[in-house]
């Protein structure tokens, strides 16, 4: 009965997180948690009336915890874990925290395990590995990996979390020629449901390694990643953006890089495009970032892009937590992701953005409005790199020998009374480019998790096909009978397996 009392309060609290977080009552069970605690943790535990405290999305920033707990080894999540079980607290662990739903990684009147402590970075083996913990960020790790001339496939944004990021797939400037994250970890350190500090490898615990590798946060808390690093000096990176009437010549050669194999050969090569609008400058805007792995101006994979004139063009030459280090506000601007995948085409190219343009010609009014139509494309050779080490659990394989586009969403708002405004552009553009991707016979079953939205959250593990899907679900059963993982358990936040 405690436990039935203890979730409707829980679901009461999420339903109207956006209206009421600042009002919610923590159940007594998570605060006599946070009291046990705070005997054993002492200053590691804070309580919300006095703790300095951000978060990236405003969303969770509104979001109240019974507490907050910082702890600084594996041991201390595990009691942390102890405690909670045996008091049924739910929680949220935070990483990096750039989830962007209450609950994912703040918790809503329950406990936030905030993993920041556990964020030192140990090369190994010559530096061809290095064990970093499960709270650094991207940028932590480019930094303390550039002091030795190293790096790895780490996030465009430096705040991002290693967490998160590897867990749900982890796409990089260095994808091209490595990979994604989640096929460059050689082991992940995790404390399971029952408290349990254990590993998974290629050669230890297969199946929860398989299941880390694309299953999110439905198996256990990992506290340390041992990944691939590899020399590396500093990159280049061209920002550039057009008017108007180049759009479609730079949708010609952006197509050709994301699809010519003479161009992505060239494995030190990446390419983002952007289609933009915002409400200061009340335009859109077409602005594409190149990237290459070498210290070299003007590369000539982009000779051609080149060619075209631009309203700007800012150039770097720096190392990567140089030029992944943006400004990122911090509990001030709420956000949403929303994302789908296609085959190649280049029709669909500009029909996605008049797509994007029509539905956002709806909201401009939105005070502070940013809103991106972003794609990159999933290469060849990161496709090929997922059957490394006996294989991820996405269920991509290099069918056409050509590469996918990753589509995602990303837009920025400043009002909780505009969510429904924002949720609704987002969820009609979407399915618009959907349907145009399905009539062009080019859409995808994969959707990248981490880009998923809370309404995408159902379709994405279908996404990774039916064995797949069935494979994670058995592994997670196995390794938390009793579903501390789940939608019915104590961490119900991001996207549920079950």
């Amino acid at each position: 009965m405690l436990r039935t009392t203890v979730w409707l309060v829980y679901l009461l609290a999420v339903a109207n997180a956006g209206e009421t977080a600042q009002s919610i009552t923590a159940p007594t069970n998570c605060q006599q948690a946070c009291a046990q605690l705070s005997t054993v943790f002492g200053s590691a535990l804070h309580y919300p009336d006095s703790d300095n405290f951000t978060i990236w999305d405003a969303k969770q920033q509104e979001v109240h915890p019974s507490c907050r707990i910082e702890p600084s080894s594996a041991s201390d999540v595990a009691n942390v874990l102890n405690v909670l079980v045996d008091h049924w607290c739910y929680f949220s662990v935070k990483g990096g925290g750039h989830s962007r739903n209450a609950g994912d990684s703040n918790s809503v009147g329950g406990v936030t395990v905030d993993l920041d402590l556990l964020r030192d970075v140990e090369v190994l083996d010559n530096g061809t590995k290095a064990r970093v913990g499960g709270g650094a960020t991207s940028i932590q790790v480019y930094h303390a990996l550039e002091s030795r001339n190293l790096s790895y496939v780490g996030g465009r944004v430096g705040s991002v979390g290693m967490g998160g990021f590897t867990l749900g797939g982890g796409t990089s400037p260095f994808s091209n020629k490595y990979g994604w994250a989640l096929d460059n970890v050689f082991e992940y350190e995790v404390v399971l449901a029952n408290s349990t500090i254990t590993t998974a490898s290629e050669t230890h615990n297969q199946d929860l390694y398989f299941a880390l590798r694309g299953g999110g946060n439905n198996f256990a808390i990992v506290t340390a990643f041992t990944i691939r690093t590899f020399p590396q000096g500093p990159v280049f990176t061209r920002q550039t953006s057009y008017s108007p009437n180049q759009t479609e010549q730079v949708l010609d050669k952006v197509y050709d890089l994301f699809t010519d194999k003479n161009l992505t050969g060239d494995v030190e090569m990446g390419y983002d495009l952007y289609y933009s609008y915002d409400s200061g400058s009340e335009d859109f805007t077409l602005m594409g970032t190149q990237r290459y792995g070498k210290a070299i101006h003007n590369p000539p994979v982009f000779h051609e892009i080149d060619q075209i004139p631009t309203l700007s063009r800012t150039t770097i030459i720096g190392s990567m937590s140089s030029v992944s280090n943006g400004s990122i506000p911090m509990g001030t601007t709420r956000n949403l992701f929303a994302t789908l995948t296609v085959s190649p085409s280049r029709s669909l190219f500009s029909r996605a953005l008049q797509i994007f343009r029509q539905e956002v010609e709806a909201i401009k009014s939105v005070p502070g409005i940013r809103t991106n139509f972003i794609c990159y494309p999933m290469q060849r050779n990161a496709i090929a790199a997922m059957k490394q080490r006996g294989g991820n659990a996405l269920g991509i394989d290099l069918e056409r020998d050509e590469p996918l586009f990753i589509i995602l969403l990303s837009t920025a708002w400043s009002d909780a009374s505009d969510d429904a405004a924002v949720n609704r552009m987002t969820t009609d553009t979407i399915r618009r480019i959907k349907l145009a991707a399905q009539n062009m016979g080019v859409a995808n079953r994969y959707m990248y998790i981490n880009y998923a939205s809370a309404e995408q959250a159902s379709e994405v593990f279908s996404g990774y096909g039916t064995d797949n899907f069935q494979r994670l679900k058995d592994i997670q059963k196995s390794v938390d009978p009793r579903g501390i993982f789940t939608s019915q358990g104590l961490w119900r936040g991001f996207v549920k397996l079950l």
